[in-house]
């Protein structure tokens, strides 16, 4: 069994958010928050999404973890969470576990945050049906709050992964051949993201010549040709947390169009890290990301300029239209720097930064694509 001091996450963040919320006790439900409260990592919240795994938490209280018995014993080695309820699968209901978790607390008629973003209805109804007093109410957005900032840990784990899948992409870039497929380009690069210390493969986008126009488009059997663009937006789990990284190469000596819209990109990606600081805020960085765009004249189609990453590769903070959370110290947001000619080509750059009391701190900084890499 771990301590509580083991824990990746910012546990002593989670307990004192409850207890300064308006909940009498919180529930986390989704895989990445069972995750993070816990410090257990189960695949099979995942992979079998009517397994669920539940923490039962109340104010002035220590948290209950509802899992099925398969994982229970796994649970008791890998978490700090001591109070285990284990529950038959097919035979005991989670939910009924959760209810008596509840009355012995005697929250029947309490106010309970629930995820309810990610319980499936049927399983709410089931717990409103058997405590029809119950106050059953978000708290999605507690989880969120703490989750934003990451701890040193966190950061570490973060790094690692960044700098793994960028070294994965330069190897694979600096082995392109022409003639070869995209498939050949993309298990290459999967297999380099797994030898860099990646326990999966999260996601790989990895493409060449006018496929690289896609923002997300699965490998083909399109065959690299001198001369093209080779695009990768990919990523994979280290200690369950995501790496997203973007890079650019060129098969051949880029032109002097491609060496002038780099520039022009670079120019941007540069002045919206920079502008990563205390006090900013995600809305302000898109739209001055939209400006730049416009001054550069380069298209601007995007709904998005970057995110904070961790157990889910979307997180909060986003560089997006209205958003108005404010940059603290301790937070982390990639800047996703991009252009896209469908059915020509595409370049694209993605870096993760961490925000801190000295000005932003580039944590991707294994692959130097400041000019694009010629291959």
């Amino acid at each position: 069994m771990k301590k509580i001091d083991d824990a990746a996450g910012d546990i002593a963040g989670v307990r004192k958010a409850l207890e300064a919320s308006d909940f009498d006790a919180i529930i986390a439900c989704s895989p990445e928050n069972i995750r993070y409260v816990s410090d257990a990592s189960i695949a099979t919240l995942k992979s079998i999404r009517d397994r669920l795994g539940l923490i039962v938490w109340a104010k002035g209280r220590e948290p209950v973890f509802v899992i099925c018995q398969v994982e229970e014993a796994y649970v008791r080695q890998e978490s700090w969470i001591s109070e285990i309820r284990g529950y038959k699968e097919f035979v005991n209901p989670p939910m009924k576990l959760v209810e008596e978790v509840l009355r012995e607390m005697g929250l029947e008629s309490g106010k309970v945050g629930c995820e309810l973003d990610f319980l499936p209805g049927r399983y709410v109804l089931e717990l409103q049906a058997a405590l029809p007093s119950l106050n059953l109410v978000p708290c999605d957005a507690l989880f969120r709050s703490v989750r934003m900032f990451k701890t040193p840990r966190e950061v570490e784990i973060l790094q690692e992964g960044y700098r793994g899948t960028e070294k994965a992409m330069m190897a694979t870039y600096l082995t392109t051949r022409v003639g070869e497929d995209e498939w050949s380009l993309s298990r290459r690069l999967a297999d380099q993201i797994l030898l860099s210390g990646a326990e999966s493969i999260a996601f790989n986008h990895i493409n060449a010549g006018p496929n690289t126009g896609f923002p997300h488009a699965a490998p083909s059997d399109y065959r690299v040709q001198k001369g093209d663009i080779v695009k990768a937006d990919s990523g994979g789990f280290y200690q369950d947390y995501y790496s997203n990284v973007g890079r650019t190469a060129k098969v051949g000596k880029p032109t002097a169009d491609e060496v002038d819209t780099w520039k022009r990109l670079r120019e941007i990606h540069h002045a919206i890290i920079d502008m990563l600081r205390p006090g900013n805020t995600g809305g302000q960085l898109f739209e001055e990301a939209r400006r730049l765009h416009e001054k550069h004249k380069l298209p601007f189609p995007f709904a998005h300029n970057g995110h904070s990453i961790g157990l889910e590769v979307h997180e909060y903070p986003m560089i997006k239209p209205y958003e108005d959370t404010v940059y603290e110290v301790g937070m982390v947001s990639t800047v996703e720097t991009r252009i896209r000619e469908v059915g020509v080509k595409g370049l694209h750059m993605e870096d993760l930064i961490q925000i801190t009391e000295n000005g932003p701190v580039l944590l991707s900084d294994a692959f130097d694509n400041e000019e694009i890499l010629a291959v």
